[in-house]
């Protein structure tokens, strides 16, 4: 992608190419499925594990879901839905602004209580945070 373009200019652009456009049109209702998943589970404060037990599913599943590399069948669709409180068409819409700011807020919230450490090794922290703070002189202690 260009720099100088946004993303919705980029998309425009290639939306424009009747191949690109078809493949998007195919693949939205997934993206959307992993988005609507992601967010409604992050909104509800649950775990995959949580919403795989709810769902009658294991938790790799909903991994899956969330990422984007899954084919769920209706019925796998039905069962998150009924466990995160929605229908199956709302987990194929478009995703909520809202709702995913929501989502994105309680994720910050839940980082922000992490350890340096934590956060260091996941990559979290801005550049004025990674940076190591020198380390306190040494005292020596008087020989009597």
């Amino acid at each position: 992608m260009e720099a100088d373009l946004t993303w919705d200019e980029y998309m425009a652009e290639n939306l424009r190419d009747p191949e690109y456009a078809a493949a998007h049109a195919v693949g939205r209702p997934f993206s959307n499925l992993a988005l609507n998943v992601w967010s409604l589970r992050e909104t509800k404060e649950m775990t995959q594990q949580q919403l795989a037990e709810a769902a009658n599913m294991k938790q790799p599943r909903i991994a899956g879901i969330e990422r984007d590399e899954a084919n769920p069948t209706l019925l796998t669709i039905s069962r998150i839905a009924f466990a995160l409180g929605v229908t199956a068409s709302d987990l194929l819409a478009e995703p909520d602004e809202a709702v995913m700011a929501n989502a994105r807020s309680v994720v910050e919230a839940r980082v922000a209580t992490w350890s340096l450490r934590r956060r260091r090794a996941l990559g979290l922290l801005d550049e004025a945070e990674s940076e190591p703070k020198p380390a306190a002189p040494k005292q020596r202690r008087k020989v009597a």
